[in-house]
């Protein structure tokens, strides 16, 4: 996974579109696009304005980039066994199973369950 993917789902969970987040860290929205596609990469300052800006450090951001987890602010040592999928269809239905009631939570659960079980059958 590369630094932009990780930038763009940090934005994406707090909900920003990237005109807002470019204007807050003082760049093109056009850059941050190319940033988050892995066209460019960001120099140290704007990692650090955005780092501020998404609420995070850059630490963290390199941390994710490489599969890390993060606990309490520290960097463990130990890759995640199951890497965090940040493709946008990962994130579209994190984004989506927030925007349900408690109730349509537990439905979706039971789907995923359900389809999950139909896939392991099926092969």
């Amino acid at each position: 996974m590369h630094i932009g993917q990780v930038i763009y789902a940090l934005r994406q969970e707090r909900q920003l579109t990237q005109e807002k987040l470019a204007l807050e860290v003082e760049t093109a929205t056009s850059n941050l696009s190319r940033i988050e596609q892995g066209k460019s990469s960001p120099s140290l300052a704007l990692l650090e304005r955005l780092a501020r800006a998404l609420n995070t450090s850059v630490t963290a951001i390199y941390a994710k980039a490489e599969g890390f987890r993060i606990e309490s602010g520290a960097v463990l040592s130990v890759r995640e066994t199951h890497e965090t999928d940040y493709s946008r269809e990962a994130l579209q239905l994190r984004q989506g199973f927030r925007d349900l009631s408690p109730a349509n939570q537990k439905l979706a659960l039971e789907f995923m369950r359900l389809l999950s079980r139909l896939e392991r059958e099926d092969s």
